[in-house]
């Protein structure tokens, strides 16, 4: 009993770590609020994490220090308003689904929780593969004790990471604006505004880290992504980014210049890769894998807002593995895998799109200049070159495109002419082993067909590395999603 009220004395004085100066110590310094009362989460906190467990409500406003000796509990929106917010290897960040009375004193209007990096702010998040950084519910046991609880149905559990900077966005004429998926009415708009125009804006640094079961809705319909990235800037690292079942998308990148880099987005509800409001970075390696019995694209990819902006999104992707709901997944036969919309010219080279049961892509084309189609098939400001293709509601390359139905009516055909000219392959990629369930083992994306081992577009853009095979992984290497993520952590990996 005295282990228990000193504990609870201690995790009062936790409560507080974000709201006062900066120290080295999370646990020294702090003082009690002026009640003298628990949180009202401290029993909760104390049942998971024991003498471990700190409760963050209030914002960071100096440098901070979270350390792998404690289990930090966000309660409501966290928002790190000013310096950097610094997370140690293999520290684990549980969220509460709802708030407390404090945090909603704290930010009136809000329903979840969610951590939210200024754009005045940054975080330096750096784990390794012997030790990820977690972010995930307080209902995950695996993240500190390796029981799986939880299933592939479990998201929605809290609402997810947002990363905010000063790079150029575009959006209704404006070169800022605030994140999507925040509550009715919440009135806090000056840490939830993004964009600028400093493109080699930093953020800080997010490597090794897991974001786990999220998604919660903030208000009827409006929904965070896993991660949420709004005009980050390329002074900023992601790299090694595990998002793990979501309610909505698994990442959604608006604007901004950064570049990403060995991304895993598995059981995401909504869209796996969401892009927006011109984006300029490139993504390399990312992999993407649907339930059979949730998902929509793995990429819906657009340009700005209005279509017609200056200013659009005309990112690359290198090496990607998508792989859909499978043939057990509802059949979509007015749908594709990727969506490129609104005046989007991105480009998509040596990357395996397979096992949707859908069609394979579909260009926007609105019949006018500098739509989707017009940029990537008349301009040539994009492209789409040296990918495999397997839908599953596509035979070959002839009745992969699925066209726009308000566009020309020769769209398809040009489309899948210029798929053909550019590369492009329909073939069974021969994947390892394609699985969706936990503790199943099953799961080996690396290909063995030989279309998938050769025939590469070799990039010259700064930071891009050297692959000479199609998709996420090397089909001779290692997996770089082996030990450390979600999909190994969870039992579905081989």
């Amino acid at each position: 009993m005295a282990m228990l009220k000193n504990y609870l004395s201690m995790l009062v004085l936790g409560a507080l770590v974000l709201a006062l100066p900066a120290c080295n110590d999370d646990d020294d310094g702090f003082t009690p609020p002026p009640s003298g009362e628990a949180h009202p989460f401290a029993e909760d906190a104390a049942a998971i994490a024991g003498d471990k467990a700190v409760i963050l409500y209030e914002p960071v406003t100096a440098d901070r220090t979270l350390s792998s000796d404690s289990v930090y509990f966000l309660d409501g929106f966290v928002f790190v308003n000013s310096g950097t917010l610094t997370i140690e290897p293999g520290t684990v960040i549980m969220a509460f689904e709802s708030p407390s009375a404090w945090a909603e004193n704290v930010n009136p209007g809000i329903t979840s929780s969610t951590l939210i990096v200024t754009r005045e702010a940054k975080i330096n998040a750096v784990g390794t593969e012997d030790a990820p950084i977690i972010f995930t519910s307080v209902e995950d046991q695996e993240a500190l004790d390796g029981t799986v609880n939880l299933t592939p149905t479990s998201s929605g559990l809290w609402s997810g990471l947002i990363v905010l900077g000063k790079a150029p966005i575009h959006k209704a004429g404006a070169s800022e604006t605030t994140i999507e998926g925040l509550p009715n009415g919440f009135n806090n708009t000056s840490g939830v505004t993004y964009g600028g125009n400093d493109a080699a804006h930093s953020s800080g640094n997010l490597e090794y880290v897991s974001i786990r079961f999220t998604g919660s809705e903030t208000s009827p319909g409006e929904e965070i992504q896993g991660l949420t990235l709004g005009g980050v800037g390329s002074g900023t690292t992601i790299e090694n980014i595990d998002i793990f079942v979501s309610s909505d998308d698994g990442i959604e990148i608006f604007g901004g210049t950064v570049n990403i880099k060995n991304i895993s987005v598995v059981f995401a509800e909504d869209d796996s890769y969401d892009f927006d409001l011109g984006w300029k970075g490139y993504g390399q390696f990312l992999f993407a894998l649907q339930r059979a019995d949730a998902a929509d694209h793995g990429g819906e990819w657009d340009g700005a807002d209005p279509d017609d902006a200056p200013l659009y999104t005309t990112a690359r992707i290198y090496n990607a593995t998508f792989i859909g709901k499978g043939a057990a997944g509802e059949v979509e036969a007015g749908n594709a895998a990727i969506l490129m919309r609104e005046g989007g010219a991105l480009s998509v080279y040596n990357s395996i799109i397979a096992d949707f049961n859908r069609k394979g892509i579909q260009v926007e084309d609105l019949a006018k200049e500098g739509d989707a189609f017009d940029r990537l098939v008349n301009e040539g400001e994009n492209a789409i070159g040296n990918n495999l293709w397997f839908t599953l509601q596509s035979g070959s390359m002839d009745d992969l495109v699925l066209p726009t139905e308000e566009g020309r009516a020769d769209d398809g055909a040009q489309l899948t002419a210029y798929l053909k000219n550019n590369a492009n392959v329909w073939a069974d990629p021969q994947l390892g082993g394609i699985s969706r369930d936990f503790d199943s083992k099953g799961l080996d994306p690396r290909p063995a067909a030989a279309e998938a081992k050769g025939n590469v577009f070799v990039p010259s853009e700064p930071g891009v590395s050297p692959a000479a095979y199609k998709g996420a992984f090397d089909p001779a290497g290692e997996l770089w999603i082996a030990g450390w993520s979600s999909p190994a952590k969870f039992g579905i990996l081989k």
